[in-house]
């Protein structure tokens, strides 16, 4: 029989001949409990930071990085992150998505409050179309997937998937859409615009979102043995995710302009999230819900938007370095992330 610190409080109350001070043994357990729970955080953040480096490290000492992220990132987008989000949620709670509408609501917020503030900085400023079409595309599409989901999935589990899904969902169909219509815009090319858009809304995770999501309205579960097998992209998700971060900064690594770069992430990782904040707290969701979307507003420029300034042919190599630049601003704050999703 398994004897728990209280039982074994009590056999030694009936067998000692001396009183025994309950506060001292509390308080001493206290200790334990908060040691460990320091520990164990560190050794999370420990992780998050070890994995980030290996994927740098790789990518410097190899000189094979682009080869590397090409399959890191295949593996990811194609197999992991859709078996993620269709485990996540045929395995949910039915209760899990009542609150879609205000979560889309927000994360439009979100999404579009940082291209409205960039339109105000550049009224009137003398700067070429290739320039602003990045400063556009960056201000507006986060790292909505690569960095949140390994962080949500470390401190909350797969429980805060769904939100992760509903934003980056939300994203790629503004992203086909706005997106498009920036890189149209500003950029040289415009006959591909049909060709951009069919890729994001053909992005894997995208679709294996939009299967999920019928699947889980017509109550269609996993369990058993196949849940057990789909469980496992949680972990292997995190791990990939994580050293693809490094993998494409070793890769895309540069601080040219990077006094463009940081007014562009001034604007997407403060101001944003500054405004932003408060409503999402007074929004009355939950605190799960609330914590996710707060850290998707904290997250820098998406490494796709390398990928449309590319396509568009604007400035691409000005986007890297935002992309750059937006990701190592993030990294010194993520310890408080653990504050933040409780």
């Amino acid at each position: 029989m398994h004897l728990t610190n209280e039982m074994i409080i009590e056999k030694s109350v009936e067998f000692s001949p001396l009183p025994v001070d309950y506060s001292v043994v509390h308080y001493r357990d206290c200790w334990v409990c908060a040691l460990q729970t320091i520990f164990d955080t560190a050794a999370q953040f420990g992780l998050f930071y070890g994995l980030i480096v290996l994927g740098y490290v790789i990518a410097k000492v190899s000189g094979r990085g682009k080869v590397i992220n090409k399959h890191l990132t295949f593996i990811l987008i194609y197999l992991l992150i859709p078996l993620l989000f269709i485990y996540t949620l045929l395995t949910a709670s039915p209760d899990t998505l009542l609150d879609i509408p205000l979560i889309v609501a927000l994360v439009l917020l979100v999404l579009l409050l940082g291209p409205a503030f960039m339109y105000i900085r550049l009224w009137k400023r003398d700067i070429d179309d290739s320039t602003k079409g990045v400063f556009y595309l960056c201000v507006t599409f986060n790292n909505a997937l690569f960095i949140p989901l390994p962080l949500v999935l470390m401190f909350i589990g797969s429980a805060g998937i769904p939100i992760i899904i509903i934003f980056s969902l939300t994203q790629m169909i503004l992203l086909a859409t706005l997106g498009s219509f920036m890189g149209a815009i500003y950029g040289s090319k415009t006959s591909q615009l049909s060709r951009i858009a069919k890729d994001a809304l053909t992005f894997p995770p995208f679709i294996a979102a939009i299967i999920a999501l019928v699947l889980f309205t017509a109550q269609v579960r996993l369990t058993g043995d196949l849940a057990s097998v789909f469980s496992f992209a949680g972990p292997l998700t995190t791990y990939l995710a994580l050293i693809s971060v490094g993998v494409s900064i070793g890769v895309r690594f540069s601080l040219i302009d990077i006094r463009a770069a940081l007014e562009v992430v001034g604007i997407r990782q403060l101001l944003v999230p500054l405004i932003t904040i408060p409503i999402i707290i007074l929004s009355g969701l939950s605190h799960v819900t609330t914590s996710i979307i707060i850290l998707e507003a904290l997250m820098p420029p998406a490494v796709l938007t390398v990928v449309y300034a590319t396509s568009f042919e604007l400035d691409a190599e000005k986007a890297a370095t935002i992309v750059t630049v937006g990701t190592l601003f993030l990294l010194p704050i993520i310890p408080f992330v653990s504050i933040l999703l409780g």
